[in-house]
């Protein structure tokens, strides 16, 4: 108890009564280490959130009921999304049916799924009527007007992932002529075009469920997939083992299945997010050495009197620790209150805009609370180093000099 005690005065004393200057850009410092310990983090964490809401709400939702046996429709699909609806805890189902075609508009061709969708219930599930860059979409029971994603319709922006291989001037209005797989031939007025900025999203072409019975008579009651999307907070294992229960025959993937092609892109960026954070860490450790290195140095004198006069070596490193741990504080609980007051409000302002869209930082509390005491530890140990090589030579020496 006498240790802390006598390590606490000469801490304070330290901190208090020593250089104001050197105190406040250790402080301010330690706020930029904070700060970078949780901005990029919080940025690539905004990328991942970002790209897992874009997957569900455009393309897979949050689970996919198919046929148990490869390349089989569902069968009497209607009376199935009933029982599916009826699920406590299932938001919205939609259903769809899916067949492969080639679009041409004038000389360019492209090649595309184009899906029948029931236009309602695809508006409770997905977000991408929201995404309209051209016209409109599509209402119940519209003929021959067919909905493009921007990656097939080109929509003369020259600089989207897959422009070469689009219509690339295809514009709501146009005419495109649609060969479909199983041999049909039909023209259609392209009524809308979306843009996500999700590639795979963009990758849609849709027509309304009364169109695609007209291509495909023999697939009326039937589905290529169910698409269900959740209530918040609902149980989506337990979910999905209802829905399995409702027919032997059907299978259901989640939405983290169906993420392959997402995955690989948010391990990369977790990788950097870790690179980062070490980076930051290993900032906030030569801060607090350099500042302590130098503080020994120059009061090694004071340290052998210290010293002389009974104060033990175990005590004067406690204090360098204790002033490290002040400065890293009071820098790491200012670096958060600029953090959620002025940093993540003024990016929400004029967010970031990467590829798939808008990204804003994403706020976790519990991370910011690890990374102080992270911070905390960092600091410990950058301040032990040079005050345990200090305090444990000869006394007249560093009496002396």
């Amino acid at each position: 108890m006498r240790t802390i005690q006598v390590a606490l005065f000469i801490a304070s004393r330290s901190i208090f009564r020593g250089n104001f200057w050197l105190g406040v850009m250790t402080i301010l410092m330690m706020v930029l280490v904070y700060l970078n310990l949780l901005f990029a983090p919080s940025l690539l964490q905004g990328v991942i959130f970002q790209m897992n809401s874009k997957l569900r709400e455009t393309l897979v939702a949050d689970l996919t009921v198919e046929s148990s046996t490869p390349g089989e429709l569902i069968p009497s699909s209607g009376k199935l999304v009933d029982e599916i609806a009826a699920i406590n805890g299932v938001d919205s189902v939609t259903q769809s049916r899916t067949i492969s075609a080639q679009l041409q508009l004038a000389s360019e061709r492209g090649t595309a799924e184009v899906s029948g969708i029931d236009v309602e219930s695809f508006k409770d599930v997905y977000s991408i009527p929201k995404y309209m860059i051209e016209g409109s979409f599509l209402t119940p029971g519209d003929k021959d007007q067919i909905v493009l994603g921007a990656q097939i319709a080109g929509a003369g922006k020259a600089k989207l992932e897959l422009y070469s291989d689009s219509l690339k001037n295809a514009h709501a209005g146009d005419v495109v002529t649609v060969k479909f797989a199983n041999g049909v031939t039909k023209k259609y007025t392209v009524k809308g075009i979306y843009q996500t900025e999700f590639v795979q999203a963009d990758l849609k072409t849709l027509i309304s469920s009364s169109e695609f019975t007209q291509v495909s008579p023999t697939s009326v009651d039937k589905a290529n997939a169910i698409n269900v999307k959740l209530k918040p907070g609902a149980n989506q294992d337990k979910i999905d083992q209802e829905i399995l229960g409702l027919n032997p025959n059907i299978k259901t993937r989640s939405w983290q299945e169906r993420a392959g092609f997402v995955q690989s892109y948010t391990e990369s960026i977790q990788v950097i997010n870790k690179i980062l954070r070490a980076v930051a860490l290993v900032v906030g450790f030569l801060t607090i050495f350099i500042i302590t290195y130098v503080d020994v140095v120059n009061k090694k004198r004071q340290i052998g009197i210290e010293r002389a006069i009974g104060i033990s070596p175990p005590t004067i490193i406690l204090a360098y620790e204790l002033r490290a741990l002040f400065y890293t504080f009071i820098g790491a609980i200012i670096g958060a209150i600029l953090f959620v007051t002025v940093v993540v409000p003024l990016e929400a302002r004029y967010p970031f805009h990467f590829p798939l869209g808008n990204v804003f930082l994403d706020v976790d509390y519990a991370f910011m609370l690890r990374n102080v005491f992270i911070l905390l530890l960092v600091s410990v140990a950058s301040a032990t180093l040079p005050a345990w090589r200090a305090v444990y030579g000869k006394i007249v020496e560093a009496i002396w000099g």
